[in-house]
This record gives C-alpha cells, structure tokens and sequence, in this order.
C-alpha cells in the first residue's frame, strides 16, 4: 500500500501569534512493502510528519493520499485501520486494567463478534512474541519490554498494512533494542507491512531500512537508499546529523588498512569485512591461528600493529580500544 505525499505544508496555530511553520512543501512517494527510515534533528518536523500519515493532524496545505484514499476528516476510520501508529514510549499509554482488554481496546466500535475479537487480540500477542498466559494479567505488571509490545499487539491487533513507529526504541538497553528491531523487521517481512520509522539513532536505521529520508527545518534534506544517504557524511552533518558509529572507525581504519572497505554500516558488515581483509593478509604472509576447542580465535593472536597499541600513551590508544570493543 503506497502513501502519496505532495507539497504538504503545515503551521500551527495558523491566523494567530502564535503561528509556526513546522513543515515546508514535502513531497515524497513511499512505496508499499518498503522499509523507510525518517531522521533529523529534534525539531525537524519528523513526528509532526507522520502524525499526518492517519489523520492525527491535518494538512494546511498540500495534500497525502494512502493507496489512493485521500487523508480527509470524512475517511479517518478506515484510514486509521489501514496506518497503525506506534508512538513514542507507548506502555507510557497503557490504561485498561488486562492485557486482553488493552489489546482489545483498538477494536472498539468495529462491527466484528466476541469470537473473532478473542481470535484477533491473541492472534496480535502471538505476533509481538507475547503468550496467551499473560491475557488476564495487568500490563503494568510487566517489564517494559513486555508492555511496550503489547502497545505494538494493541495496533496490530486492527491488521494495518502500514505501520508507523516514532522512535521504537527509545529508553531500551543495547540488548532491548536489538531484541525490537529484531522484532519488527521479522514482524514486517512475515506479514508484508509498510513500515516507516522514525528514530535518533542512525545506526538503528542502518540496521533495519532500506531508504531514509533526512528531515532540516520541516523540509526534505536527503532522500535515497540507506547505504547513499549514509555515505555522503558531509550533507549528513550539514543536517545535524552523523552516519552510523561504525562508519567512521571504518573510515578511520581504512587509512591503516586501504584495502578495506569503509562504506559498511553495520557492525555485521564490518565483522564480515574485517574477516575477509584478515584472511587475505594470512593467505599473503602465510600465517595461521590458533583456535580454542570451540573453534574461537585466541584474541590475543591478533596483529594490532596496524591500528595501534593498548598503550595509552600511544595516539592511537582510542582506535584500538574502539575495534576490541566492536
């Protein structure tokens, strides 16, 4: 299901004092079944943006149509079963008293029977991960994972075919967030949603899109597939924005090591690289490891001599630090 954008335009708090500008003539055309990225700066428009995307606020100019259905005040209740959005920090949301009646919630005032609301609300808990067990359970009796997927159950449950999330993993550990992305992205292939993402954190997007779009003061900075978006750091930064961390080690290590390939953005790809520069540096000096019994490499066998010494009163102390701890 594709979304249609055209030189939207919006100012709050038009014909008074108060008046503001937020967005500026965007036009973009997002495809169905792609996964696409929205950064910028805070203040840059991104969650004003897609809280147009079902009818949250309303152009005061230009246009947005999603699959053909334009976004107007006569359309919003099959608009918002089509566009399920996900705010930010959404357990923050959560009020009924069980998880069923939470999930259930976003059912209310469907035309549908007891039957299949049951066989939709554990048919969304089953999507986010989450078992039948916890249906009478309060949600505020659960860990913040836990409740933020059954925010995530609580949209799904309505079957959208897109999906929007402002900043799915803000407040989560490294290991939480890994575990969400993880989450969405098989959440997105399995059931063939478009998703649009908005986020902070430019490794995220990495991660897990395929096209971003850069937001600067309320209007389109950079648009394009992730891996050209993320390689020209000069209009990134230009935005108010970084690429991905692992892009500048890499750049960093490039200068030791020219044959490498700096243009990865994720730490899976530069494992991946790293591996393959290693092994053509062994093949040319016809060296081997030594492996523990679970096939590991002894860390210590390592030629750090390209990227400096733990030495600390070497300057190159921070770039080894940083590749150990990748």
């Amino acid at each position: 299901m594709s979304i249609s954008i055209e030189k939207l335009s919006h100012t709050f708090s038009q014909g008074t004092p108060f008046e503001k500008a937020v967005l500026h003539d965007i036009t973009l055309e997002l495809d169905a079944g792609s996964r696409i990225g929205i950064a910028g700066r805070s203040g840059s428009g991104k969650t004003t943006l897609i809280q147009h995307l079902n009818g949250l606020l309303r152009p005061t100019g230009g246009a947005i149509s999603v699959n053909g259905l334009e976004v107007s005040s006569r359309n919003l209740k099959e608009l918002r079963r089509r566009v399920g959005m996900v705010s930010q920090q959404p357990e923050q949301q959560l009020f009924e008293e069980t998880v069923f009646k939470e999930v259930a919630f976003g059912l209310s005032g469907c035309a549908i029977t007891a039957t299949e609301t049951d066989m939709r609300v554990r048919g969304a808990l089953k999507a986010v991960g989450l078992g039948e067990e916890i249906l009478g359970s309060s949600p505020f009796a659960l860990s913040c994972g836990q409740k933020r997927r059954v925010a995530i159950a609580s949209v799904l449950v309505t079957e959208p075919e897109i999906l929007v999330m402002d900043e799915p993993t803000a407040g989560l550990d490294p290991r939480g967030r890994r575990e969400i992305l993880d989450f969405i992205s098989g959440l997105q292939r399995e059931r063939g949603l478009t998703l649009i993402m908005v986020s902070h954190n430019m490794d995220d997007l990495a991660r897990l899109c395929d096209r971003v779009v850069v937001l600067s003061n309320g209007a389109v900075a950079m648009d394009g597939k992730t891996r050209e978006v993320f390689g020209d750091i000069g209009a990134l930064e230009r935005a108010g924005l970084k690429a991905p961390q692992i892009r500048y080690l890499m750049m960093e290590l490039k200068r030791r090591i020219p044959e490498l390939d700096d243009t990865v953005l994720t730490v899976e790809e530069a494992r991946v690289e790293l591996g393959r520069v290693w092994g053509m540096k062994r093949e040319e000096t016809g060296s081997h490891d030594e492996r523990d019994d679970h096939g590991e490499v002894f860390p210590r066998r390592f030629d750090y001599s390209q990227i400096g010494s733990e030495n600390k009163d070497n300057p190159d102390s921070d770039l080894y630090d940083r590749c150990i701890s990748c």
